[in-house]
């Protein structure tokens, strides 16, 4: 189950509960109503519907549902129900991409509660960047990295709020980084001091590329700011560096963040 090339993208937290995917392919101009009332129908008593999405393709039109089982089972039955209803032409399940949260890829904002959010256009965004380092040089990293730091701080501190820890609060700010168009951020390994962060299609990094010196900040900040959250770190606490860098040609970017041993 992939993603859409187009349009936007959130994510829905459900602290603590088994949530399923399932993506419904119809066919197009299917009477939607009948449908939706079909799919309540299948879910009975043994399947929680959390939310449904839909929208209007070229060829299929698609719903995206975030479901939740109250009894041992009942998900393959609930399939099987809705792979019979008029209409239907594809019925694909998957398991959230960590326990309580589910991926919707057509709402916004990117996590419930979250303030209001801006698209940018990446050739925008890059320009900006590049004006800035040209003016700027290196005193804009400090500032960038300062700004980000706090926002992945604020970012973990709200992903607690909703019951998250550990793994799953780092899978569902690797989400909320990813919609937001930053880059995909996998968490190759962390501990109580260290933690090495792969990021893959960096929009920073990416609109930098050849340019001389430069190192990531934004990313660098979030990743750090959410790890320092985690260790119960300021941003002094913490060194973070950029071990490679597709700005300087690598393939990916690698960060490595390490507590600062007091003194």
């Amino acid at each position: 189950m992939g993603e859409p090339a187009t349009g936007l993208s959130g994510l829905v937290v459900y602290p603590g509960r088994d949530v399923r995917l399932v993506l419904l392919l119809a066919e197009k101009g299917a009477d939607l109503s009948l449908l939706l009332s079909g799919i309540a129908r299948c879910a009975g008593r043994d399947v929680e519907l959390l939310n449904v999405w839909t929208t209007r393709g070229e060829l299929v039109d698609v719903l995206l549902l975030s479901a939740s089982c109250r009894s041992e089972g009942c998900l393959e039955p609930f399939l099987a129900c809705l792979g019979g209803l008029e209409g239907v032409k594809a019925v694909d399940s998957a398991p959230g991409p960590a326990k309580g949260l589910a991926v919707e890829s057509w709402g916004f904002p990117v996590l419930q509660g979250t303030r209001r959010a801006l698209v940018l256009d990446s050739e925008l965004f890059g320009s900006m960047l590049r004006e800035s380092w040209r003016l700027l040089g290196r005193s804009l990293l400090l500032p960038l990295y300062s700004a980000s730091f706090a926002y992945g701080r604020e970012l973990a501190r709200g992903l607690r709020g909703l019951g998250l820890e550990g793994k799953g609060l780092l899978v569902a700010a690797s989400e909320v980084l990813r919609h937001m168009g930053l880059g995909k951020v996998f968490w190759e390994s962390v501990t109580d001091s260290h933690a090495t962060v792969t990021v893959h299609g960096s929009a920073e990094c990416g609109a930098m590329r050849g340019v001389a010196g430069f190192e990531s900040s934004i990313l660098k900040g979030l990743v750090a700011g959410i790890v320092g959250e985690l260790w119960g770190a300021d941003r002094t606490s913490i060194e973070a560096r950029e071990t490679s860098c597709i700005a300087r040609g690598d393939s990916i970017c690698r960060i490595e963040l390490a507590l600062r041993q007091r003194r």
